[in-house]
């Protein structure tokens, strides 16, 4: 299987950042909300962002070696109070200059370059904010291919194809907890039950099976809207709901 490549190499490595950068600094001169913020901006600025996003994308540590890593770069945000209109608009200006610069336009890489941007532009837009006290021994961080995964052509393995026809025919004998029902669910789910019976054993499963089965019902979803039930885990303060099925107890 061919090795899965890393982001920078996707996009073409230091040449292409090197060639995002020098358009994207072009229109921030430009531009009425952000060339006031780059002002004073050095002639190798975008040298050393591309160094930078290159680092972040899974290059050489360029960043860390010439310009000091993350603690340096979070020199250059703090106090500037950046507002969320300027992080919008460099977020929009730089979306745009890959698209004018040629990188890969695949939904695969744009989501995972994409995500780095906005994680990255909140994260400075937070620190340059007045009073704000950062860690300053952070690590530069490292993106990857994130959940959509790489694209095909990158030598991710593909997902095999449904075939048409009759389903394969189920194992001999009766069912069996271990073989029919125990790999239907992860050491996550285990985890996540253990507060009320364990998944992966039979004898938990069935003590409980009566009165958990007639609890289950539907549980908050942000993408379909549906009502959240209460005194889930789910409803937690501070926990984000999740889609599919909560379970409750009298």
């Amino acid at each position: 299987m061919a090795e899965v490549p890393t982001l920078f190499e996707w996009a073409g490595g230091a040449a292409a950042l090197s060639r995002l950068t020098a358009a994207f600094y072009a229109h921030v001169r430009e531009d009425p909300l952000l060339a006031p913020v780059f002002a004073q901006m050095s002639p190798r600025h975008p040298e050393y962002v591309a160094l930078w996003l290159g680092e972040v994308l899974g290059g050489p540590p360029a960043y860390s070696e010439q310009r000091g890593g993350y603690p340096h770069m979070l020199s250059r945000h703090l106090g500037r109070a950046l507002t969320e209109q300027q992080r919008a608009r460099w977020v929009r200006l730089i979306s745009e200059s890959a698209d004018e610069v040629g990188l890969p336009a695949d939904p695969e890489f744009r989501s995972a370059f994409v995500s780095y941007l906005e994680w990255g532009s909140r994260i400075a837009l937070a620190n340059s904010q007045p009073g704000a006290s950062p860690a300053q021994s952070m690590l530069v961080p490292h993106w990857d291919w994130g959940t959509a995964g790489p694209p095909p052509a990158a030598g991710a393995p593909a997902l095999p194809e449904a075939e048409e026809g009759a389903p394969a025919p189920r194992p001999p004998g009766p069912p069996s907890f271990e073989r029919d029902i125990r790999p239907l669910f992860g050491d996550r789910d285990c985890q996540a039950m253990l507060w009320a019976f364990d998944l992966g054993d039979a004898d938990s499963a069935r003590t409980h099976a009566g009165r958990s089965s007639s609890s289950w019902r539907p549980a908050g979803c942000p993408a379909t809207g549906a009502g959240r039930s209460s005194g889930s885990p789910s409803s937690a303060p501070g926990s984000r709901p999740a889609c599919g099925l909560s379970v409750s107890y009298g």
